[in-house]
């Protein structure tokens, strides 16, 4: 009965059109060049390098750059659970990116987006360790902004080989 059920649901998902955003080995080679074919502009600041270093790995950067990728990153924190003498026992740290995308030969831009991603974390009596809480934090928001820029591409790509562009 189980083995019916996932039948049904791939003869399901093939007749609605479903393609999946990657191929079992990786990305097709078409989006695999057009990914290699994208420059990422520097980022500022340390969290930005972090970022960086990441979308070149995954981007495999290399290629005659035919895009422009563009990131700003802003960094707030909030205290929040505050105890009887007004203290913060917990901290929201929030990594807002603004993502601009653009075609070179004419500077088109594709889109702009602003992805943010929020984590949380303890604020203790050490300020070592709440300094390197909010580090660590900051650089695994900034891993997880990297990842989602990374299937935004690879998204608009797949779209423009479906549209035969």
């Amino acid at each position: 009965m189980r083995a019916f059920f996932v039948i049904a649901a791939a003869l399901f998902l093939t007749a609605c059109g479903f393609r999946p955003l990657y191929e079992a080995g990786g990305s097709s080679a078409a989006m695999r060049t057009h990914l290699s074919g994208i420059e990422v502009a520097p980022i500022a600041d340390r969290l930005g390098q972090v970022m960086r270093n990441n979308l070149l790995d995954r981007l495999n950067a290399g290629a005659t750059p035919n895009y422009r990728l563009s990131v700003v990153l802003e960094q707030s924190t909030q205290g929040f659970g505050i105890r009887p003498d007004a203290a913060a026992t917990q901290e929201e740290l929030t990594l807002l990116a603004t993502v601009t995308f653009v075609k070179l030969d004419g500077e088109e831009v594709i889109f702009t987006e602003q992805m943010r991603a929020r984590t949380a974390y303890d604020l203790v009596l050490s300020d070592f360790s709440t300094v390197t809480q909010r580090e660590d934090s900051a650089r695994r928001l900034a891993l997880e902004l990297a990842e989602r820029i990374h299937r935004r591409l690879a998204l608009y790509f797949t779209r423009q080989e479906a549209e035969g562009r």
